[in-house]
C-alpha cells in the first residue's frame, strides 16, 4: 500500500510541475510587465518622497525667513529708540544744566585759546 500512495503522489507532482512548466512560457511576458509596473512604482513613490522634501524644505526656510524679518524689525525700531536717546543724551540744553550742577560755567577769555 504504501507504494501505491508514493506512486499517486509522484503522479500528481507530475502533473503540477507540468502544468507549471506550461505557465511558465507565457509568464515571460508577464514578469517583464510586473517588472515595469514596479519600477514605474517605485519612481513614483521616490519622486513624491523627493517633492515631499523639497516642500518641508520651502516651509522651514519660510519659518526661517519669516523670523529674521522679525528680528530685524524689532532690531531697527531699538536702532531708532537709541539714536533718539543718543540725540537727547548730547543735547545742548541738557549738557548746559549738567555743567551748571557742577559748578561750571561758560569760560573767562584767559582760559580760550585759539589755534593757528
Amino acid at each position: 500500500m504504501p507504494n501505491n500512495l508514493t506512486l499517486r503522489l509522484t503522479a500528481v507532482g507530475q502533473i503540477i510541475v507540468s502544468r507549471n512548466r506550461r505557465l511558465s512560457q507565457p509568464w515571460r511576458w508577464g514578469r517583464a510587465v510586473v517588472m515595469t509596473l514596479v519600477m514605474a512604482a517605485a519612481g513614483i513613490i521616490l519622486t513624491s518622497v523627493f517633492w515631499a522634501y523639497a516642500d518641508l524644505q520651502n516651509i522651514t526656510l519660510s519659518y526661517q525667513i519669516s523670523q529674521a524679518q522679525e528680528t530685524q524689525k524689532q532690531l531697527l525700531d531699538m536702532n531708532n529708540k537709541l539714536r533718539i536717546e543718543l540725540a537727547n543724551l548730547k543735547g545742548i540744553s541738557r549738557l548746559e544744566k549738567l555743567a551748571a550742577e557742577y559748578g561750571m560755567g561758560a569760560p573767562q577769555p584767559h582760559q580760550v585759546v585759539k589755534l593757528p
